[in-house]
């Protein structure tokens, strides 16, 4: 009588012969690591490009002013960044983001180091924020103006650091399977 046998349908995709030599597993990672890196860097590139940044010390009372050309048809979501690195519980700034008409599309007071808020594109033009020193000592303000970054641009970058961390494992399987199989060459 004929045994049941139970197909198997894994046997096109598992290789039944080992990787002879880890340096091929080596080669393919350091080649997607240098990939992945390739497309973080153009993926920032992509972001940054649309970005406006400027530094300045703000004395008590003193004031900074950034802008950049924006529009809807673009990107609607406009973000601005602010880093003070000497921020204290004590510090004060105000901020004032300007449409194109000089209408204030957002006023807030500042009360945290890095801080960020977005804010809606509704016409073409240039969108400005003023940035004021209300406190009593001076401060190193870093201010960040322009879209939100999203779409192809951020997918670019995710996709490079994820390339980054499978070739990142290929590297660590190599050395694995290297250190093993020089282990069991070296008891015979």
């Amino acid at each position: 009588m004929d045994q049941f046998q139970i197909p198997n349908f894994n046997s096109g995709l598992i290789s039944l012969t080992p990787v002879k030599k880890p340096a091929m597993l080596f080669v393919i990672g350091g080649f997607l690591i240098i990939v992945g890196i390739g497309l973080s860097v153009y993926g920032s590139q992509l972001i940054v490009e649309n970005l406006v940044t400027e530094e300045k010390r703000l004395g008590m009372g003193t004031s900074m002013e950034l802008s950049k050309e924006l529009d809807p048809t673009i990107n609607e979501n406009g973000v601005y960044v602010l880093q003070i690195p000497d921020f204290k519980e004590e510090s004060s700034l105000q901020t004032y983001v300007y449409d194109p008409s000089d209408q204030v599309v957002v006023s807030k007071s500042i009360e945290r180091n890095p801080f960020q808020d977005n804010f809606t594109i509704s016409t073409a033009g240039t969108y400005k924020i003023l940035i004021e020193n209300t406190g009593e000592r001076e401060l190193e303000v870093t201010a960040v103006l322009g879209y939100l970054p999203q779409g192809q641009s951020m997918t670019i970058s995710i996709f490079g650091f994820i390339i980054i961390i499978i070739g990142l494992i290929g590297l660590a399987v190599g050395t694995i399977y290297f250190i093993k199989s020089r282990n069991r060459t070296g008891t015979n």
